[in-house]
């Protein structure tokens, strides 16, 4: 297969400049200034004779078959690492491989299968900034509005900005952190209205860390916020806007914003590590979907994850001037790169989207963790190359979780750029 970039996709390797400064301690050197800039997306006409009648798509290819990929993630499971995990890999729109392994639910066991559903957590976050972007190409706001546009009686909200929000540099704490225990017991069995939601913020304290632009800060406040305004922008509850603006040109049949006790029996359990039980695990609740809104309220498969990736990359979305925004490292006021400089993966970070190089290979990606899931989406976009992976476990008290995850990972992407 080519590693030439999509059409609608033609990116620019000049602006992969920055500071390339290095952390304390030496081992982390810091891409830092990268951007993955598009240029205009380019439409060709369709020059071919109208068909007499409707042909049928043809085939997809079928599956190749990675025993290495197969060996690290069945191994996963029988040394208890997870109950379940989904894998997808696709180059250039084509699904190479696809796999589940393990169980979906223990009692009674459910194995993984291509139409499970996991909970994608912060995964989330480039959906809800995909839909601000559409947003703003319909003329309705501009990322450097400020909240108290369309939220005016949040606290601060006069000073800071959309843009501020999709890129963790508000000064906005987090409510979904641990520090809230009562409140994230109470969200596990209740759905939220809009104005529900939007008083369970306010009640966080502390609401700010730091004053708008100052620092990064990561924030599941500012993503619930902006999937307030996309509703009300939109009119549209936020699950309703994505399906249509979002998954539906993707071709994600199996994603979702679910309401508590959705009637999918494909929707999987989460679970945490506990050696005491029969299985090594115990079921755990992630707080509803509806209370975690637009900050990590998505289920999802990895196939459906790899075809949104791809739609990104061929400008099934969005413009080509709104995907650069998304894939853009943001700067803070005095200057400097707003990054994650815990995250040696990928420390930069756009609109709803981490940024680094694998390799000296730009990529893009987020992970995902809440109570019972954790997951991983990843793109290297000169490639055409997504990986996607999801567990139905949250990796705590497991000090095995993430190396396992990050080798199961790593060669995917080796797999993928050969094939």
């Amino acid at each position: 297969m080519t590693d030439r970039p999509p059409r609608a996709l033609l990116m620019r390797r000049d602006v992969l400049t920055g500071i390339g400064t290095g952390l304390t301690g030496g081992a982390l050197t810091l891409w830092a200034g990268a951007t993955l800039l598009p240029k205009t997306a380019v439409h060709l006409p369709d020059l071919s004779p109208p068909a007499a009648e409707p042909v049928a798509p043809p085939a997809p290819p079928p599956l190749l078959n990675w025993p290495s990929l197969d060996d690290l993630g069945q191994n996963m499971i029988e040394r208890h690492v997870t109950p379940g995990l989904s894998l997808s890999v696709m180059k250039a729109g084509t699904l190479l491989y696809s796999a589940g392994f393990g169980n979906a639910q223990l009692l009674p066991k459910h194995p993984v299968d291509n139409r499970t559903g996991f909970r994608i957590a912060s995964i989330s976050k480039q959906f809800t900034a995909a839909a601000i972007l559409l947003l703003m190409e319909d003329g309705k706001l501009r990322l450097d509005d400020p909240l108290a546009r369309f939220i005016p009686d949040f606290p601060r909200a006069d000073i800071m900005t959309l843009r501020q929000l999709l890129s963790h540099t508000s000064g906005l704490d987090d409510y979904l952190s641990g520090r809230h225990a009562e409140m994230l017991t109470a969200a596990q069995t209740h759905d939220y209205t809009q104005t529900g939601l939007l008083e369970a913020i306010k009640g966080a304290d502390p609401l700010f860390r730091c004053p708008p632009g100052m620092k990064w800060v990561y924030s599941n406040t500012g993503f619930a916020l902006l999937g307030i305004v996309v509703e009300r922008l939109s009119g549209l509850p936020l699950a309703t806007f994505c399906k249509e603006r979002l998954f539906g040109p993707a071709g994600m049949t199996r994603t979702s914003i679910d309401r508590l006790n959705a009637d999918d029996p494909n929707v999987c359990e989460g679970h945490r590590a506990n050696r005491s039980l029969r299985d090594g695990f115990g079921q755990v609740w992630p707080v509803s979907a509806s209370f975690a809104g637009g900050s990590g309220g998505l289920r999802s498969t990895s196939a459906d994850l790899c075809r949104w990736h791809s739609a990104l990359m061929t400008g099934k979305i969005m413009q080509a001037a709104s995907l650069a925004e998304m894939l853009t490292p943001v700067h803070l006021k005095d200057g400097t790169f707003a990054m994650d400089r815990e995250n040696t993966h990928s420390p930069g970070y756009g609109l709803g989207m981490r940024l680094g190089f694998i390799d000296g290979q730009p990529f893009f990606t987020h992970s995902g963790r809440i109570n019972g899931f954790t997951g991983q989406l990843l793109s290297l976009p000169f490639a055409q190359l997504t990986v996607a992976a999801l567990y139905n476990c949250d990796g705590a008290n497991d000090g095995g979780f993430f190396p396992s995850h990050a080798a199961l990972r790593e060669e995917a992407v080796r797999l993928g750029r050969k094939a």
